[in-house]
């Protein structure tokens, strides 16, 4: 690692060739005394954006703040020599601090408004039956339609009453395999609604697929008349008329329908609740997609309020048609106020990323391998789901960018959704104009990518774009039945993150909810506990999944795709990833040395002692 103890200023003043006691006060008559001073630690500025492996930046004792910022780093004495009468000292004991982590794949609303919400009055009033999944098809309608009919006649749920069905996959059935049901339209409304014709009902499987029978679609287009419309998934028509919703309809409608009557402060109030909690992991900015107008305004209302519990860059979902009509969408420029153009609302603590799109290429068991896997077996490949021209993924990302989106989150999976996606950015590029620089100044992103691998053509896109390549180890785990469904040969395209890196690719990760610890430690060792983080079953030997150890890459590098990197990701580098003056002062202390303890208690976590954003230490555990 670089050491450099040199004191390092705001404005640009060159430290390595003057001395503090001719500087210091021009300094302090220009930015006043320090608010705060962190002295006796080992601070790693992260500030070094090369791909080169293990190389950090540099390494000081003691960084000033001022006001919401960074006024400098340096050696104790050096920076303890800006202090006044009214500086607070936090004396560090050794202790490792880094810049504060970024979430850029985290959906923080259905956490909050489940966890927080009833104290606030949002509560879920539908009654719950859980159903495991049988071994075919047939056999699970039929249990799903007796199960609702059984608990409306035992439990008397009286007319209106919703009814949430959680449908959970049973010993017999592969990760993903009630999904691809309910996609296909195999189990459908018309299984379920002869269970009850005076109640509305959703059937949850897992967070993906959802079925709403016919008394909830009319509860639904109460709000959203257009419902059906929104709920014809890529090029599946029909999808409406089947009762299916993806994750916004399920988790966002109901939502909407519950809550519309209750105060917007309520809603406000659990998601800054839940914000308060990625303090505690040393989490200063997350990253989002939203759909629902409600919720947007909620974080509006926060962000007025100077209530925002950290940094948040939002997404408005895209998933289906053209922008022009979509209501909520439509909806959520008369709660924002904004036109469309990437940073139209905002500032340092809240604002608007760019446009996603959650259904480009799924998960799970429809993956998109085209030519890249051509001998798989027929009933394989028939179920994989490939967005082409013409398609809503494809009509709806274009016309965003045409219309000056920026495109991320983007929910990408395998190589040949990634080709077909650079076929779409080359198609955009040329309706709309735009230079190959344009385009790249984008930074538009994919998603997931856990089934990319390292082909010449994809990969050869990638960069042309500039695309930024987002990773969650832990689906990881679903690669692991895609093998079982393809054949060995898929065990390469497992996410070989250390040959993107060695490209010159942009690589962030998404963590495991607010877990960034076990991510990190799995993109260094390419080992992946099975935690069932997703719902996946533990398996009986407790093994970890081990794929590709030769794409194990350094601590370092996969602690800049959580920073450095990642605040690329964020368009916010200028501000926020890496600590050094004038950025924003978002930190987080460590009670152990990242960067030089075994890699076995990275696994276990490394508990976070103190958390500073802007320059406030919003959670202080070191008492």
């Amino acid at each position: 690692m670089k050491r450099n103890l040199s004191l390092t200023l705001f404005f640009g003043l060159l430290m390595s060739s003057v001395g503090l006691s001719q500087v210091r006060a021009p300094l302090v008559d220009e930015m006043g005394f320090a608010d705060t001073i962190l002295v006796n630690g080992k601070i790693v500025s992260m500030d070094d954006r090369t791909s080169i492996p293990d190389t950090p930046g540099h390494i000081f004792e003691a960084m000033a703040i001022k006001g919401d910022k960074i006024m400098a780093l340096g050696t104790d004495g050096e920076i303890r020599r800006l202090s006044g009468s009214r500086t607070r000292i936090v004396d560090l004991e050794g202790k490792t601090v880094i810049p504060g982590l970024i979430a850029t794949h985290y959906h923080s609303f259905i956490n909050a408004a489940r966890t927080y919400g009833p104290a606030q009055g949002l509560v879920d009033p539908s009654i719950k039956v859980t159903v495991v999944a049988e071994k075919t098809a047939e056999g699970t309608a039929k249990k799903l339609r007796d199960a609702i009919a059984n608990a409306v006649q035992v439990q008397k749920i009286p007319k209106d009453q919703w009814i949430t069905v959680d449908l959970r996959e049973g010993q017999g059935n592969r990760r993903g395999t009630i999904n691809t049901w309910i996609y296909h339209g195999v189990i459908n409304k018309r299984h379920i609604d002869p269970a009850t014709s005076n109640h509305p009902v959703i059937v949850k499987a897992g967070s993906v697929q959802n079925i709403f029978n016919r008394v909830a679609i009319e509860e639904v287009k109460k709000i959203f008349p257009d419902w059906e419309e929104h709920t014809d998934l890529e090029n599946r028509i029909g999808a409406g008329q089947d009762g299916q919703g993806a994750v916004p309809e399920a988790q966002g409608l109901t939502f909407e329908l519950w809550w519309r009557d209750k105060p917007l402060e309520n809603l406000a109030e659990a998601l800054r609740l839940q914000g308060l909690e990625t303090h505690k992991m040393g989490i200063t900015t997350v990253a989002t997609r939203l759909l629902f107008p409600t919720v947007i305004a909620a974080y509006h209302l926060l962000n007025r309020q100077d209530q925002m519990p950290h940094r948040l860059a939002y997404y408005i979902e895209s998933q289906r048609g053209n922008f022009s009509s979509l209501k909520t969408t439509r909806e959520v420029y008369r709660f924002m106020g904004a036109p469309w153009t990437t940073h139209a609302s905002g500032n340092k603590m809240l604002w608007l990323n760019g446009m996603s799109n959650e259904v480009w290429d799924s998960t799970m068991n429809e993956v998109c391998l085209g030519p890249d896997m051509p001998d798989a077996p027929p009933e394989i490949k028939a179920r994989e789901r490939c967005p082409g021209p013409g398609s809503k993924p494809w009509e709806s990302v274009k016309t965003a960018i045409i219309s000056g989106w920026r495109p991320a989150q983007v929910h990408g999976t395998s190589s040949h959704g990634a080709r077909l996606y650079i076929q779409m950015l080359d198609e955009a590029m040329r309706e709309g104009g735009y230079s190959l620089e344009y385009m790249r100044n984008l930074r538009t992103t994919l998603g997931h990518n856990e089934l990319m691998g390292n082909i010449p053509d994809v990969m050869a896109g990638v960069k042309r774009y500039g695309i930024i390549l987002n990773v969650n180890m832990a689906y990881l785990e679903d690669v692991a039945g895609n093998i079982l469904d393809y054949g060995e040969e898929l065990r390469s395209f497992a996410m070989p993150v250390k040959t993107w890196i060695d490209q010159g690719v942009r690589v962030t990760f998404e963590a495991a909810g607010m877990d960034f610890w076990t991510p990190i430690y799995s993109l260094i060792t390419r080992r992946i506990p099975r935690k069932g983080i997703f719902g996946a079953p533990i398996p009986e030997d407790g093994q970890d999944l081990v794929l590709l150890p030769e794409e194990a890459i350094d601590r370092v590098s996969a602690l800049k795709m959580a920073t450095t990197w990642a605040s690329e990701y964020m368009l916010a580098e200028d501000t926020i990833g890496t600590l050094e003056p004038g950025k924003y002062a978002d930190f987080a202390v460590l009670e152990k040395d990242f960067f030089s303890i075994p890699v076995a208690e990275i696994r276990n976590g490394i508990p976070v002692v103190m958390t500073g954003l802007s320059g406030q230490i919003v959670y202080d555990n070191s008492q």
